[in-house]
């Protein structure tokens, strides 16, 4: 797969997942190599850091801000489910 059809996909992702069609989401990756699904994931990954580091900076933050906030959030979803946080480099 080519890096025009990872976009195409990865917009056609995004564009499921604001229709409410998460299933429909999940059609548009099902046939794909996992190399390729990867590749999206990771395009979809910064889509949203980008829409975060904006949003921070709208607050009048920084990406600094942003990331502050990404975290608190992963602490409160971890909180809520009793699960311990993985940590980046921790190898767990």
């Amino acid at each position: 797969m080519s890096e025009y059809e990872w976009d195409r996909t990865t917009m056609a992702v995004v564009a499921s997942a604001l229709s409410g069609d998460s299933d429909g989401a999940v059609e548009l990756l099902r046939p794909l190599p996992q190399r390729d699904v990867c590749h999206v994931a990771v395009r979809l990954a910064a889509m949203a850091a980008d829409a975060l580091i904006v949003a921070a900076q709208d607050a009048g933050g920084d990406r600094e801000e942003a990331l502050s906030q990404w975290q608190q959030c992963i602490l409160q979803h971890e909180a809520e489910h009793d699960v311990q946080p993985v940590r980046p480099g921790s190898g767990e």
